[in-house]
């Protein structure tokens, strides 16, 4: 029974391959129909379940053959010549026999093998006009499924005998001399084994043309061992010895030769020459050069060495001129060019790069204002693609708008996963303020609805909660409401924590700074800490926090990515002050030592009214605990308006964190000092305190800093609070109590303003069983770090009305208000305006009193104050710093117009 159902199954799969190949099988080839077959009767060694292909076998076999484009004889009038002969086996002789009897120029007989899976087809192919024991030809597949394919392989190979073809043995080039051949072997279709036709060979031959390192490109064929060896021969086109480049003033030549491909030494290849151009082209492009032509000149000197000369004519610079946006009648225009990068031609284009077409950011601004409509309430607001045209004196960059209707703001509810009551959740997002103040919908804060939403839900556990959105607008009302919906899904807890990247900075440095660790519940604000704290080391490059799916949807892993990069510094700077003149500094430091967070360095400056040298060393985490330790040995040198302090001493400090952002400091520092150079006109508090003095206080600091970035603060404040203990028990000869307490609040504006302010208040009086105010301790502002467009400390109380004599006052006051704006990113540029106030007041006189000093007027308010503007860059030679400060109260000594330079070289 089972061999009956094999028998089946095989009759079933002989069938379907005689359907195929009858139905779908190849075109006929024009090839020369008087070649003629006759094919024998196939010997079948296989099981009893085969037996049947001892008369498929020569059928599909003829088949093939016919679609191949043979003449083959008919397989009844070969079975009946075969029986009038009597033959059942077959050799050469009695093959060639029957070929002749039926008038075929060949005949083809053997036997199929089976062994195991194996289905192997031995053919001896004879030639009816020949005397040799034909050709024999065997292929071998696995399984009856690949009968068809092996009697396509069959045909194949027979073909070439058929038709009298020759195959490829070798495949060889001739000709070069610059070029490696293997280049053009590598891209050569024809290869081993193929066979020899007109269209094969020309198809190679027309592909190496095609290289393009070619004049000309012949084959010749040799005779081989198995076939045929192809070769073709070459002639290089000429190796180019030299490259130049003509007409380029705004690029330079060697950028432009960095930048193409061809190459000294190389050979000429115009494919590669035209995408050279092309890169040209586009190097000028960038730089706002939409019109420079770019041609090439080959010098040929005959003897295979060319020259290359890229022609280049500029042409005009042009800027973007105009920027118009088609179609804005209920928005402002301009308003709408306020969220573009690309900007019409200002008069600080030469440092903002404002009028460069950047072409990759159209597609950005065409989303730019699809994003600014749909904050203005437009939900149908629809934007083209931008268009450009380039003029003879500008460019024109056109977008095209459809406003549609405008909708306000309706009703806003919640559903799905809730944890908390609507109302709390009310509280979390912002856009339901827009129906109390009646304006109109808003996406962009939808969008930080939908983000604070989701970090509420982080913060509690789930961090893979999704919030959908879904809006109900009624176009006859033009009213919107929104409903948003949550789906919380399972909490999370962190499995592990990984560190991956760090080369230098060890790993327990990293941990410390984290507020999640292995076990702890998932927390977005936590995990957002986390990475603010890691950014702030200042140890990395880059800082990657990425939770990682366990299997186990209760639990994730947290990778810490992070890239080191140089935290040692060695530099060294030249400066200019209107007040100091010229000064030199430099510093010497590391603030990741061996890896572990240990700050340590030197650095001095000399000139100007200071001179100071300072070694310190800070370990933030002693013994990784949240215990941190710092010391500092220092000199010093500081020429006031009337008398100069020069001193040496040490400060020892620890600090211990209180909550997440708050600091607790504490200090002891002893200084030996003298006050020395006492003007005449110096009061005589300060004549009193000329000498040797012995400071020893004790120093006691609270501060909070919620910055968001140290370095570029956009967003946070930072709190700061100093009570300062001099002498009494503690000894020395300056007796004193000093209270300090200041306030900074960054806070983003529009676009990429930031507003910046800052109070510093001051008071001091006299220790327990002390004597008077120590003159060093008392304050006097004025300068570049208090209140600019004054000279340094020359805001100070004086001894009487018409007196200059300065005594330094008990108790001062300044604020700076600032407004931030990075110019070019790229560079490093922030241009900023300022506001400043201050004073100081001695004892007897109230805070904010209009006192007059000397012979100047008083000030209103009380204070002194000034407003400037200036510009910061981060330059390669280091940080270079312009400010011009303008005094609007008069003061002794002081001008009303000052500028500060301030520049740093890096060694």
């Amino acid at each position: 029974m089972l061999s009956n159902l094999a028998r089946g199954l095989a009759m079933g799969v002989i069938a379907t391959i005689v359907l195929l190949a009858a139905g779908t099988g190849h075109a006929a080839e024009k090839l020369n129909q008087d070649v003629s077959v006759a094919v024998l009767p196939f010997e079948v060694n296989a099981g009893d379940d085969l037996s049947y292909l001892k008369d498929s076998l020569p059928e599909l076999l003829s088949d093939r053959l016919k679609e191949a484009g043979f003449k083959v004889i008919a397989p009844e009038e070969v079975s009946r010549m075969v029986g009038d002969k009597g033959y059942t086996q077959f050799d050469p002789d009695k093959a060639r026999e029957i070929a002749l009897l039926a008038g075929a120029q060949f005949s083809v007989y053997g036997s199929l093998n089976q062994i195991g899976e194996n289905l192997t087809i031995d053919a001896r192919l004879v030639d009816a006009y020949a005397k040799d024991p034909g050709k024999k030809i065997s292929v071998t597949k696995k399984g009856l499924i690949n009968l068809l394919p092996a009697v396509d392989a069959l045909v194949d190979r027979m073909r070439m005998d058929l038709l009298r073809l020759d195959i490829v043995s070798e495949v060889d080039v001739e000709g070069t001399k610059v070029l490696d051949k293997d280049v053009v072997l590598m891209r050569m279709t024809m290869q081993k084994g193929d066979m020899i036709t007109a269209k094969s060979v020309n198809t190679a031959l027309k592909n190496v043309y095609d290289l393009g390192y070619f004049d000309d490109v012949r084959v010749k064929l040799e005779d081989a061992e198995d076939g045929k060896k192809v070769v073709f021969v070459v002639k290089e086109k000429p190796r180019i010895q030299a490259i130049g480049v003509r007409g380029a003033k705004e690029i330079d030549a060697d950028d432009i030769l960095e930048a193409v491909s061809t190459k000294k030494g190389s050979v000429v290849n115009p494919k590669v020459l035209s995408d050279d151009i092309r890169v040209i082209r586009e190097m000028y492009r960038k730089e706002g050069y939409y019109k420079a032509n770019v041609t090439q000149e080959i010098e040929d000197a005959g003897s295979g060495i060319a020259r290359l000369t890229f022609v280049i004519d500029e042409g005009p610079q042009l800027y973007i001129e105009h920027v118009i946006i088609d179609g804005a009648k209920q928005l402002d225009p301009e308003d709408i060019k306020g969220v573009l990068a690309l900007k019409e031609r200002g008069w600080l284009s030469w440092i903002d790069n404002s009028g460069v077409l950047k072409e990759e950011l159209l597609d950005r601004d065409a989303s730019a204002i699809m994003a600014y409509y749909q904050s203005k309430g437009f939900l149908t607001a629809k934007v083209g693609q931008p268009e450009v045209e380039i003029k003879d004196d500008g460019i024109d960059v056109i977008y095209k708008v459809w406003e549609g209707d405008r909708y306000k703001m309706g009703d806003t509810s919640f559903t799905g996963d809730l944890i908390d009551d609507p109302s709390k959740l009310l509280q979390v997002t912002q856009i339901d303020q827009l129906k109390d103040e009646d304006e109109y919908f808003d996406r962009l804060i939808l969008q930080k609805d939908v983000s604070a939403l989701t970090n509420y839900y982080n913060d509690y556990g789930y961090a893979y909660a999704d919030v959908g959105v879904k809006l109900d607008d009624d176009p006859e009302t033009k009213i919107v409401n929104v409903v948003y919906t949550i789906s919380k899904h399972q909490r999370v807890h962190i499995r592990r924590v990984l560190i991956e990247g760090n080369t230098v900075t060890r790993d327990n440095v990293i941990l410390r700074e984290m507020r999640l660790a292995d076990g702890d519940q998932f927390s977005g604000e936590k995990l957002r800490r986390s990475s603010q704290r890691l950014t702030n080391l200042d140890f990395f490059e880059k800082v990657d926090i990425a939770p990682v799916p366990t299997g186990n949807p209760e639990e994730m892993d947290l990778v810490v990515k992070v890239k080191d990069k140089a935290t040692g510094k060695i530099s060294g700077g030249v400066g200019f002050s209107t007040y100091d003149g010229i000064f030199f500094g430099g510093e010497i430091s590391e603030k990741n030592l061996f890896g572990r967070g240990y700050d340590v360095g030197f650095n001095g400056q000399v000139g100007g009214t200071t001179t100071k040298y300072v070694l310190h060393f800070t370990n933030p985490h002693i013994n990784d605990t949240d215990l941190g330790f710092g010391a500092q040995v220092y000199r010093r040198s500081t020429d006031y308006n009337q008398y100069t302090v020069a001193g040496t001493g040490t400060d020892i400090n620890f600090f211990y964190p209180i909550g997440e952002y708050t600091k607790l400091r504490w200090d002891y520092n002893l200084e030996a000092y003298d006050i020395t150079d006492v003007s005449d006109d110096a009061s005589q508090e300060i004549k009193n305190d000329e000498g040797s003095h012995l400071a020893s206080i004790l120093g006691g600091t609270i501060t909070r800093d919620t910055r968001d970035d140290f370095r570029n603060t956009s967003t946070g404040t930072k709190t700061k609070l100093t009570i300062l203990f001099g002498g009494g028990p503690l000894g020395g000869t300056d007796d004193f109590v000093k209270y300090v307490g200041e306030f900074e609040w960054w806070h983003p504006v529009f676009e990429q303003v930031v507003f910046h302010s800052k109070f510093w208040a001051g008071y001091l009086h006299k220790n327990f069983g002390g004597g008077t105010i120590p003159s060093a301790q008392r304050f006097e502002l004025g300068g570049q770090y208090t209140v600019r467009g004054y000279s340094n400390y020359g805001i100070t109380p004086t001894d009487g009305p018409n007196s200059d004599a300065a005594v330094g006052g008990d108790k001062a006051f300044y604020t700076n208000l600032e407004l931030k704006r990075p110019i070019s990113k790229e560079l490093g540029i922030v241009a900023l305006g300022f506001f400043d106030a201050g004073n100081s007041w001695k004892e007897g006189e109230s805070w904010f009193d209009s006192v007059e000093r000397g012979s100047m007027a008083a000030p209103s308010l009380g204070l002194y104050k000034s407003v400037g503007a200036g510009i910061n860059w981060y330059s390669p030679m280091g940080p270079v710093g312009v400010i011009y400060a303008y005094a609007l109260d008069d003061l002794a000594d002081s001008k009303t117009h000052t500028i500060e330079l301030i520049m740093g070289q890096q060694f």
